[in-house]
């Protein structure tokens, strides 16, 4: 059944030379993963956090093709968490509750610094259909003629 409460959780880990070092993104209520855990692991972990925040979701796209427009969803879903996370990080973005990330708690250990957070799902949506990447809004689509005789 599903669950009613759609609360996602993100934990950013970076290191001493300000690089993505590793990241989850989960169901606060049954810590599943968002999709998976860390879909973008292989493609983001390693970069610059200045790198991650400055990448447009359409530059993401571009570098890493989906086959189907229905499957940009999740992976832009993905970035712009990891990426309103590591502003958090920054201190460019707000943290409080009612932002896109409301920090709870900031660790550091052997030199790495560890943000865990809650992640406002319906404003994560908002973004991704702004950016208009995902094409839901048929912004990027052509249009075809269907002739009927």
């Amino acid at each position: 059944m599903p669950c009613t409460d759609v609360t996602e959780i993100i934990r950013v880990e970076v290191d001493a030379e300000d690089r993505l070092k590793s990241y989850r993104f989960i169901k606060r209520t049954c810590g599943q993963g968002v999709g998976t855990d860390a879909l973008l692991a292989p493609e983001i972990c390693g970069q610059q956090i200045e790198h991650l925040v400055a990448l447009r979701p359409e530059e993401f796209l571009a570098e890493h093709p989906v086959q189907e427009p229905l499957e940009e969803f999740l992976p832009l879903k993905h970035l712009i968490a990891v990426q309103s996370a590591l502003e958090v990080m920054m201190g460019r973005a707000e943290c409080g509750p009612e932002a896109l990330c409301a920090a709870a708690e900031v660790s550091y250990e052997d030199g790495d610094t560890i943000l865990e957070a809650r992640i406002k799902v319906d404003l994560v949506t908002e973004a991704i259909k702004a950016c208009g990447s995902c094409r839901s809004c048929g912004k990027g689509r052509h249009s075809k003629t269907v002739i009927f005789n």
